[in-house]
């Protein structure tokens, strides 16, 4: 089997523009979704279509996103005129016994899950959830598979709030005790300018 490539090792500088999803009520309810596939809300896929023409100066020719609903509904409305295309390395990390968890009750079952700061520890991995490896190890190929991809080729990526986090510490842009210290915008762009070799990477 050939070894996966990681990310700076993809042979020329590629821009990639990632999305969150729109808003779920789980969001509002301060729960751990994980992987689950819980929907956008209604209000939120809304937001997602009044949008749509914002995103016609970046003439994005290809939109891909995870696999779970409330990330392929946003794609749909985001993008009606292209054809979403699922890519389950887009999934937001397994969280295991967290899933469907608060927020609160997790801290107070699992403090030693948290860093001094108050902030979840990466690297701590929940009860039969997804370690961080193998979070990252399909981060990374994901980002090497779209960055070898030619220039006519100018694609929107539809995910999760931890997905984009961890990518961005994955190019060099956070370091890894602050993944999880703020939270990504929803349908707010975060482009990446992932340059090779040696992985410099850059966020506008």
């Amino acid at each position: 089997m050939a070894p996966r490539r990681r990310w700076s090792e993809v042979a020329e500088s590629r821009q990639l523009v990632f999305l969150r999803h729109a808003p779920t009520i789980s969001n509002h309810k301060q729960v751990y979704m994980g992987s689950l596939d819980v929907p956008a809300s209604p209000e939120g896929l809304q937001l997602a279509a009044a949008s749509a023409e914002d995103w016609d100066s970046f003439n994005f020719t290809v939109c891909y996103c995870s696999p779970l609903s409330r990330a392929s509904a946003t794609a749909e409305m985001l993008f009606p005129q292209l054809i979403p295309v699922p890519d389950v390395r887009l999934s937001e990390r397994h969280l295991g016994e967290w899933q469907g968890m608060p927020k609160g009750e997790v801290r107070s079952r699992f403090p030693q899950a948290f860093l001094a700061s108050g902030h979840l520890d990466p690297g701590f991995t929940p009860p039969g959830g997804e370690s961080l490896e193998a979070f990252s190890a399909r981060i990374e190929g994901f980002l090497a598979d779209a960055g070898s991809r030619g220039e006519s080729e100018v694609p929107a990526v539809v995910c999760h709030n931890g997905w984009i986090r961890t990518a961005l510490h994955l190019i060099g842009q956070i370091p890894l005790h602050e993944i999880y210290a703020a939270d990504v915008e929803f349908l707010v762009p975060t482009v990446v300018d992932i340059v090779s070799p040696r992985g410099a990477g850059a966020t506008r």
